[in-house]
């Protein structure tokens, strides 16, 4: 939260009046918002929902997590918040806690078939490495010798229009060479045809000398 820091408004009135001292510490103002803004960011960063990158990679060394160069700061708390508490007891309780954790907002569905010892799982989990973690967190858990079936659907909501669009083109090949040596023959009878014209000219002047 950005904090606006008026020193002079914390003097009695008739020492703001003195110009001087309101100089001073008009002139300290901002490096005390420099401290106020450090405190905060100690208070965001002690906790993971609120850490930024600085804080979240301080908790990424205590967990020993490395994140990957696809990783966003969502799914960098997100994966802090699945293993901060590993060293939970693994009752189911616990397990759907952690799994509400991992979850976050979204919703997920449980099918225990505990008398054919499986269990069914349903989840919409789309941030990066989300999937990774429930892997982590079942093989933590759950007992070996029950069968995990697990689906993740992510629903895909599309906007707008699509225009589909054709187009037809003629294409002309020639090939010119004259390395060829084919032989045409012609067969049959040619016939010539022909006519006769005539053509007058007429020239017509008044410059003849008689």
């Amino acid at each position: 939260m950005k904090r606006e820091v008026w020193l002079l408004s914390y003097l009695p009135a008739f020492l703001a009046e003195y110009k001087e001292t309101a100089a001073a510490l008009q002139a300290a103002d901002p490096e005390f918002a420099l401290v106020w803004e450090a405190a905060d960011k100690v208070l965001y960063n002690a906790f993971i929902a609120t850490a930024d990158e600085y804080g979240i990679a301080r908790f990424e060394r205590l967990l020993g997590i490395l994140p990957s160069g696809m990783d966003t700061l969502a799914s960098r708390r997100n994966r802090v918040q699945a293993r901060w508490f590993m060293a939970l007891p693994g009752t189911w309780r616990m397990f759907l806690k952690r799994l509400t954790v991992l979850c976050g907002n979204t919703d997920f569905t449980f099918v225990k078939r505990f008398d054919k010892y499986r269990i069914e799982l349903y989840v919409s989990l789309e941030l990066f490495g989300q999937v990774e973690e429930l892997k982590r967190l079942v093989d933590a858990m759950l007992p070996c010798n029950m069968v995990f079936y697990c689906e993740n659907r992510i629903s895909c909501r599309a906007a707008g229009s699509v225009l589909p669009a054709g187009g037809t083109c003629a294409l002309e090949y020639f090939f010119l060479t004259n390395d060829g040596r084919d032989t045409a023959v012609a067969e049959g009878a040619a016939l010539q045809g022909g006519g006769a014209t005539g053509a007058v000219e007429i020239e017509i002047t008044d410059n003849f000398d008689r």
